[in-house]
């Protein structure tokens, strides 16, 4: 088990739980958007998300590694598995522009959003000239409707507001075939962060009913 101090609280890495720092379980990101309903794979088979996902951490542990320091990826970590989806990620920044800010990277954090706690680990921000970008990292060639709350709940908590809108936010999809696709860019501020915020005030009034929710998102 990998338990971290971070801002608000502590992170277990192995089971993804946010506690505050009274040890009292959070609701992370994620698990609000799927506790809702907002995220929704149940039509892929538990395997498949399982590969999936195991290939997702490696990806996003390689473009970390990269996006803190360049110097320090070892060549080697990268496998026939993940080549594609790593290359795919330096023709983007390549094409772009875009420059993360290490201090910025995969930076796991509990934000109080409108009264709420929340955990979340933003992928990427950072900038593209005089312009503030935060940038997600999907490997898949899916696009979800969930992405744009997730990119505005995510700029809510690095700039501790109950608002988003300060900055240009994206998904950027990495594909096996080595291509990328940044996609639209999610300009719907107000939308996007109703939605965030109604999906954790119904966690919170789940939470408040008894009901056990660290059980159902940590398959305890």
């Amino acid at each position: 088990m990998s338990i971290i101090t971070i801002q608000g609280g502590t992170f277990d890495s192995e089971n993804h739980i946010y506690r505050d720092e009274a040890g009292v379980f959070v609701p992370s990101l994620t698990q609000v958007l799927k506790l809702q309903g907002l995220s929704d794979y149940s039509n892929i088979e538990p395997s498949v998300l399982e590969n999936a996902a195991r290939r997702g951490t490696e990806v996003h542990e390689l473009a970390a590694t990269y996006n803190m320091d360049p110097d320090g990826l070892d060549p080697s970590w990268i496998t026939e598995e993940t080549a594609p989806y790593f290359s795919a990620y330096m023709d983007f920044l390549r094409d772009t522009g875009f420059k993360p800010d290490p201090q910025w990277v995969e930076k796991s954090m509990i934000a109080t959003i409108n009264g709420y706690k929340i955990g979340l680990t933003p992928d990427c921000f950072g900038t593209r000239g005089r312009e503030k970008w935060l940038v997600e990292f999907k490997c898949t060639a899916a696009r979800q409707p969930s992405w744009t709350v997730q990119t505005a709940m995510q700029e809510a908590a690095i700039f501790q507001s109950n608002r988003c809108g300060r900055v240009r936010r994206f998904a950027l999809m990495l594909m096996k075939t080595g291509r990328y696709d940044l996609g639209v860019e999610h300009t719907n501020h107000e939308r996007d962060m109703q939605a965030g915020m109604d999906a954790l005030r119904t966690v919170y009034w789940r939470i408040e009913a008894g009901q056990d929710l660290m059980r159902k998102v940590s398959g305890e």
